[in-house]
């Protein structure tokens, strides 16, 4: 299936964007109290990203850096942790904590620089700022959120496609504002929430009910945030219209039953606009993946980031999107929002902000040919059995291949449970004739794996690791004989390269297996 794009722009009104302009000079400024020196272009970073988010989500920012600033007139020992606090709270990229714990940049401030007139100053303007924030109830964006989803809804209705969509935000304070306006707005009932701790009083009712429906069932782990999770998931897929999602939702999730991806907040970094719109556009999707992005008509840099993602990532359009060719070679992807920080900061014209972007399209036009030629050569050179793990491969062998534990897992399963068992390689699932132990259930058993579709379950039994079935598999393979043996590795005739082997050819020795224990609050 391919990606339909569709831009919703929204212009805000002259209140919104006085406030806008306001902080966008505030944060301009080379010395400021309120931006810690330590994490300053941090903090800009982030600050600008609320500010595009929601004014909800620039409201309580501002009234947490004016509380800090009074502290700090008052003489009281301030920590400039604060950007720590503000990244957990809004569930902002893991990698802007990874940042401040290398650079190890927070610690009290010298209490003897400190002019009280210009901290009572810059209190003021604060909250000057939050009081025309908070004369701002209802923002341009979030009215044309409505026109956007009534849009993409009409074109899921010519395709035939449920009537389902997930739109990303990258603030939990935006998340909140917009469950509370869309319920407002006759989406009541129709709604589900997805962020990184999942225990709102809605998500814990939601789970509570879904634990009792399937208390009898294998789908429980027992792993409180994987199985809050999996219940959301569900939610979404049996009885919502709408999932509100923040970053967390972007990796390690199947939403393929969803086919309209709306980016309220559209990041900055590339790789992360493409885990977005991969937990829906991905094999097993049965419908064109329709993907709403949101641009501010008053603001040139906005349009410039959406034109530099849609054309020179082609993240938007076609069959693939962007090509793991092209995201690899570009820098991590904080590195490469700073430089589009950058434009924002030092740019003031139009004409500044599109010769800036047109630069740095150029640059990454050089960046990415050098490296995808490197890149070839490299897998002529060394083109290794593993590497086929990492390769894209034909659509219907990607639909049955697992991952190096599922294969280890399944050949100890079929070793095991030989003469027990019958076997389907096809669909790895199996039937159990003869149970091992009275806990363990005779019958239609299949193999949890990665990309596998809900409607592709036809067993009674959801196998895996942690399954008692599964369990006894292991520990009865733990506790074989295991006499001494001679192995003879034919190299030669191996279909693929192993380089761990080839290096090997020719000799004799031993191979031993060691089988580590380790001890921590778990054995």
């Amino acid at each position: 299936t391919e990606r339909r794009t569709f831009t919703q722009p929204f212009t805000p009104g002259d209140d919104e964007q006085r406030l806008y302009d306001g902080i966008s000079a505030f944060m301009l400024r080379e010395e400021s109290y309120a931006l810690p020196k330590r994490q300053r272009h941090l903090t800009t970073l982030i600050l600008r990203k609320l500010l595009a988010s929601s004014t909800c989500a620039v409201t309580e920012t501002l009234k947490r850096i004016r509380e800090r600033l009074i502290r700090l007139r008052d003489q009281q020992v301030v920590s400039d942790d604060f950007l720590g606090h503000l990244v957990a709270e809004e569930e902002l990229e893991e990698e802007y904590l990874e940042i401040l714990e290398a650079s190890a940049e927070s610690g009290p401030i010298d209490q003897a620089e400190i002019d009280k007139d210009r901290i009572n100053e810059e209190i003021a303007e604060l909250e000057q700022f939050i009081s025309w924030a908070d004369a701002i109830k209802v923002d341009a964006k979030s009215r044309q959120l409505l026109t956007a989803l009534e849009t993409g809804f009409q074109e899921m209705e010519k395709m035939g496609a449920p009537r389902k969509a997930i739109i990303f935000t990258e603030s939990r304070r935006t998340q909140e504002y917009l469950r509370t306006y869309l319920d407002e707005q006759g989406y009541r009932g129709k709604l589900v929430t997805f962020n990184g701790t999942n225990t709102a009083p809605e998500s814990n009712g939601i789970f509570q009910l879904w634990l009792q429906e399937e208390r009898n069932k294998d789908k429980i782990t027992g792993s409180c945030p994987v199985d809050r999770r999996t219940a959301l998931i569900d939610y979404f897929r049996e009885q919502a219209e709408i999932m509100i999602a923040t970053e967390a939702a972007a990796e390690g999730v199947n939403l393929q039953f969803c086919s309209m991806v709306i980016n309220y907040d559209l990041p900055w970094n590339p790789q992360r606009v493409e885990q977005r719109i991969g937990r829906c556009h991905r094999y097993g999707q049965k419908h064109d993946v329709v993907v709403v992005n949101f641009v501010n008509t008053r603001n040139e840099a906005d349009k410039r980031v959406l034109e530099l993602l849609s054309e020179k990532f082609n993240l938007f359009n076609g069959v693939f999107g962007a090509s793991d060719d092209v995201l690899g070679s570009i820098e991590s992807g904080i590195d490469f929002e700073k430089r589009i920080l950058n434009i924002y900061q030092s740019c003031r014209s139009p004409q500044e902000i599109q010769q800036a972007f047109e630069q740095l399209q150029k640059e990454l036009e050089e960046d990415i040919a050098a490296r995808m030629d490197s890149t070839r050569q490299l897998l002529l050179e060394h083109f290794d059995e593993d590497i086929h793990d990492l390769l894209k491969i034909q659509l219907d062998q990607a639909k049955q291949r697992l991952d190096k534990v599922g294969r280890l897992f399944w050949l100890l399963t079929r070793h095991v449970l030989d003469g027990a068992a019958q076997f389907n390689d096809d669909k790895h699932d199996f039937v159990l004739e003869r149970t091992p132990g009275q806990s363990i259930e005779a019958g239609h058993y299949q193999l949890i794996r990665k990309g596998l579709a809900e409607e592709e379950i036809a067993a009674q039994h959801l196998y895996r690791l942690t399954h008692p079935l599964g369990e006894y598999v292991l520990d009865t393979a733990k506790a074989l004989d295991t006499p001494v043996s001679n192995i003879r590795f034919d190299i030669s005739n191996h279909p693929a390269k192993i380089s761990v082997i080839e290096a090997l050819k020719g000799q004799s020795g031993w191979l031993s297996l060691d089988l580590l224990t380790v001890e921590t609050f778990q054995r």
